[in-house]
Formats: C-alpha cells, sequence, structure tokens
C-alpha cells in the first residue's frame, strides 16, 4: 500500500500509509522509513505527488548516506 500525504492546517500535514498517521519528524522512526522508500522506490511509494519537502529530505539523506 502506498504512502499517503494529508495536508493539515495545525501541524502542516503527515504521511498516511494503512491505519498509521506519520508526523513529518524527522527523529520519528517511522518517517525515515517513509524517506528510505522514497529514495529505494521513488513516486512508486506514493499516492499521488512527493511532497516537494519529502523529497528534499529523501535527497539530502540519500547524500548523506553516499559520503
Amino acid at each position: 500500500m502506498p504512502y499517503t500525504f494529508i495536508q493539515n492546517e495545525f501541524s502542516g500535514g503527515c504521511i498516511n500509509i494503512d491505519n498509521l498517521s506519520i508526523p513529518l519528524a524527522s527523529s520519528n522512526r517511522h518517517y525515515q522509513e517513509v524517506l528510505d522508500a522514497i529514495i529505494e522506490q521513488g513516486a512508486a511509494c506514493f499516492d499521488g505527488d512527493i511532497p516537494e519537502d519529502l523529497q528534499a529530505a529523501a535527497d539530502a539523506k540519500a547524500a548523506t548516506n553516499s559520503e
């Protein structure tokens, strides 16, 4: 099942998969798993477009991991 981004006026948004709501917090383990999925699978892991902030975070993580 792909990830879905849900815009939220209070917190800026969250990522949903199955019954799990993942906050946009770099310290969150599930958020890091989302970034890993974006790195490995690209847009195929997302329902709709990947938000620019998430793509940028995944790109930064990939660059850090390749150093």
